[in-house]
């Protein structure tokens, strides 16, 4: 009875999965996961401009995949067809193919054309080290216990001082 509920519970989860690489089908499905992963999850976003009809671009494909599942929850991979989507491709400037394109916050950091898996791996590797190290979330609770270990004569107030200044600079 065990085995049938825990299969059960498999394919649901699986059937709910989101995929590891997010096909783009529309500009206004590009610009929307844009906008979210720039101001709510602070994700990286790593785009792979293809053609089904590009050699270099099947050949990548499973690379682009494989490093896709290597780094679920650290950064988000999408597919942008660039014979479907014409409009994306001219303005991202998609010269030759594949083109990977690296955003964060909603701003190019990087981009590379050609189907080197050195290149998309190193590249990917400094966005998502960079994402981290610009998305800490600093809590009151974390900037206290910080304080008792390495200055424990600054009081509440100080402490309370220090994260509103803080907060402040992110606005």
């Amino acid at each position: 009875m065990l085995r049938p509920l825990l299969l059960l519970a498999f394919l649901a989860a699986f059937a709910t999965a989101r995929p590891v690489v997010r096909r783009i089908k529309s500009t206004h499905e590009f610009d929307r996961l844009m906008k979210k992963h720039a101001t709510e999850t602070g994700l990286p976003v790593i785009v792979d401009f293809y053609s089904d009809g590009c050699g270099p671009c099947r050949m990548i494909a499973p690379i682009f995949t494989k490093l896709a599942k290597e780094m679920a929850g650290k950064a988000v991979f999408v597919k942008v067809d660039t014979n479907a989507l014409h409009e994306l491709s001219s303005r991202y400037r998609v010269s030759s193919l594949p083109t990977f394109k690296f955003f964060l916050g909603g701003k190019k950091v990087h981009e590379f054309s050609g189907a080197g898996e050195g290149q998309l791996r190193q590249f990917t590797q400094n966005i998502v080290s960079q994402s981290d190290f610009e998305n800490v979330l600093l809590t009151m609770e974390r900037l206290t216990k910080y304080y008792a270990e390495k200055d424990p004569s600054k009081d509440e107030e100080g402490i309370a001082k220090v994260y509103k200044k803080c907060v402040d600079q992110v606005k």
